[in-house]
């Protein structure tokens, strides 16, 4: 395209100087011009695949190899110039034509006269291939890169979301130990049955996928459910989801960890009942506020390494899901117990 664009403006402008001059035989003279144009772009596209051979290479050598591919296109060009105009198809009336006395004379003098100048426009016509074909390799490499980086952006998330298996299955595994450990051998095959389907349902959820809020509430009761088989008289719970929040899109299973973390630091920490508390609330500026906390005394260990785990991943996930816009905070309550907060933008899922 840039191509045949480069010497229909060519054509174009000598048609209008022929036309502005007021030449005689016009259609006859772009005709010519037409064909002198053809030649111009076979010669273009020679000095096109010639550049190409050394695109791998830095921009001196390519600017040189221009310059140097110029002169004998240019050579060329205004002998065809002057072949077509005064020996293929001689213009009528015309004393210097083929097998004329000053015919040699003539086709030297042009030639030499319009070496320089042709020697110019190839020169421009290879510049302006480079930077094309630059610009080109850029956009390319920048698609490339693009698609690099959003390819381990998704392998960092979907590492950062398979963290979250082990650690529940862990906490499992805890929960029926101690259930056998007190031989309560019908208790335990109910629980491995019911964690059984639990996990699977958390495995067949997508890890690049965003839940709803409602969903990600849903499968934290099924889990805090679960666990009150372990502490039937210890653990409480309480949700404050409007309505209106529940089509909120946020990571799968990004409330997993947090409620895990509230389980084991503060539920099996304590002999007394403990409250775990889900809310969410919209903020100013479509934000939305979630808090996962408990009343645990006394106060979650901040230095506890499993805490840390999990709070690290869901502010790994937050930070590869929403970048900046996203933002976490953690800490034990002043009356006992722990807080964790996660602020992100307001998207709701879209309606099918």
């Amino acid at each position: 395209m840039a191509l045949g664009g480069f010497w229909a403006f060519w054509v174009v402008v000598q048609t209008l100087r022929s036309a502005f001059l007021a030449e005689r035989d016009q259609g006859a003279i772009f005709e010519r011009q037409v064909f002198v144009a053809m030649t111009g772009m076979a010669l273009a596209w020679a000095m096109h695949e010639s550049l190409m051979r050394l695109r791998p290479s830095s921009i001196v050598p390519q600017v040189g190899w221009t310059a140097v591919i110029s002169l004998p296109a240019a050579v060329l060009f205004a002998s065809m110039s002057f072949a077509w105009f005064h020996a293929i198809s001689p213009m009528s009336g015309e004393d210097c034509v083929y097998g004329s006395p000053c015919f040699l004379k003539a086709a030297i003098e042009f030639v030499s006269e319009t070496t320089i100048e042709w020697w110019f426009v190839f020169g421009a016509w290879g510049l302006l291939d480079l930077s094309v074909a630059s610009a080109a390799r850029a956009r390319i490499a920048d698609r490339l890169a693009a698609a690099h980086r959003e390819a381990a952006r998704q392998a960092e998330l979907r590492a950062l979301r398979y963290q979250i298996n082990p650690h529940f299955l862990f906490n499992i595994l805890n929960s029926i130990s101690a259930l056998v450990l007190q031989r309560n051998w019908s208790e335990a095959e109910t629980l491995i049955g019911e964690y059984g389907r639990f996990f699977r349902a958390s495995l067949e959820m997508d890890p690049m996928a965003d839940s709803t809020l409602a969903d990600e509430v849903e499968m934290q009761m099924r889990y805090l459910a679960l666990e009150k088989r372990r502490f039937p008289s210890r653990l409480k719970t309480r949700y404050e989801i409007p309505e209106a929040l529940g089509t909120s899109s946020i990571p799968s299973l990004i409330l997993q960890p947090l409620v895990e973390n509230a389980v084991k630091h503060g539920v099996s920490r304590t002999t007394s009942p403990v409250t775990i508390s889900i809310r969410a609330s919209q903020e100013p500026g479509d934000r939305l506020r979630i808090v996962v906390e408990d009343d645990a005394a006394p106060p979650c260990p901040t230095e506890s390494p499993g805490l840390g785990i999990g709070l690290k991943n869901v502010g790994d996930r937050l930070r590869m899901r929403f970048g900046a816009q996203a933002s976490h905070s953690a800490g034990p309550k002043p009356g006992g117990g722990y807080r964790v907060e996660l602020l992100v933008p307001l998207v709701r899922e879209q309606q099918g």
